[in-house]
């Protein structure tokens, strides 16, 4: 699949999306020598602050964009690295002390099986450190399926759709795969945007270039106008827009 991941339009909504990011990295206990696995690194800022502020010894963060590690390798040095890798191929070579994952694991599916994955790239006493976006059960995610299936010709029949389980079953999943102490709490963040275009912005950033890997640069600014057009008849006109976002934070140690 092509790259369609742009770093300055994700990192357009930085402050938005780096709240729940320091909520997880504070769930994190601090020990000596850490060694760290940062899985969805993005553009690698966010990578940088966690390496520090954990005074890892060694952290490896892990993207399949060639693009935002075009920028993240920026920050590497001083025990911080960057790798090019795919989540669910197991990245990352031994154990580890710390596996963090900061809104990444939501574009996976298999989570039971995946978890136990990454649980067993743990050292004993390892933590594990997860926030996942649950907003798929939300219209802003529902109307981009309905998009998708008015384009279901020019998309193949393609629909994307994520698997997040409920707070309750990773709590229950965390307990199955032996963590001793855990974590996991649903918090909704509340971000202030300039105008419901700005949830456009927002999706164009993450959801939506799952569909333009899938469609001609013509195509994809219909959907793109399309899906506007669906969002706008049931979201208000309001400035500044109130945008409501569920995150499920996930912390366990073994």
């Amino acid at each position: 699949m092509p790259d369609k991941w742009n770093p300055e339009l994700y990192e357009r909504f930085q402050a938005e999306r780096s709240r729940p990011f320091y909520d997880l990295v504070d769930l994190v206990n601090h020990q000596e020598n850490l060694r760290v696995l940062d899985l969805g690194c993005g553009t690698g800022k966010l990578t940088k602050y966690l390496h520090e502020r954990l005074a890892a010894k060694e952290t490896l963060g892990i993207d399949a964009s060639e693009k935002m590690l075009s920028v993240a390798r920026q920050f590497a040095g001083n025990g911080l690295h960057f790798e090019q890798g795919r989540i669910e191929d197991n990245p990352g070579e031994g154990k580890f002390d710390v596996v963090f994952s900061n809104a990444a694991l939501q574009w996976l599916t298999g989570h039971e099986a995946l978890f136990a994955k990454l649980r067993d790239k743990l050292q004993h006493g390892g933590q594990i450190a997860v926030q996942i976006p649950a907003m798929d059960d939300e219209l802003v995610h529902q109307l981009a399926v309905e998009t998708a299936k008015e384009f279901s010709q020019e998309l193949g029949g393609y629909v994307r759709r994520l698997e997040v389980l409920s707070p309750v079953a990773y709590a229950k999943l965390l307990y199955k795969l032996g963590f001793v102490k855990q974590q996991v709490k649903l918090q909704i963040y509340g971000h202030v945007l300039p105008s419901r275009e700005a949830v456009v912005e927002w999706y164009r950033g993450t959801l939506l270039t799952a569909y333009e890997t899938q469609l001609d640069t013509q195509t994809y600014e219909r959907f793109v106008e399309r899906y506007q057009q669906k969002l706008f008849e049931v979201l208000p006109d309001e400035r500044p827009f109130f945008f409501p976002y569920k995150r499920i934070l996930i912390w366990g140690i073994t």
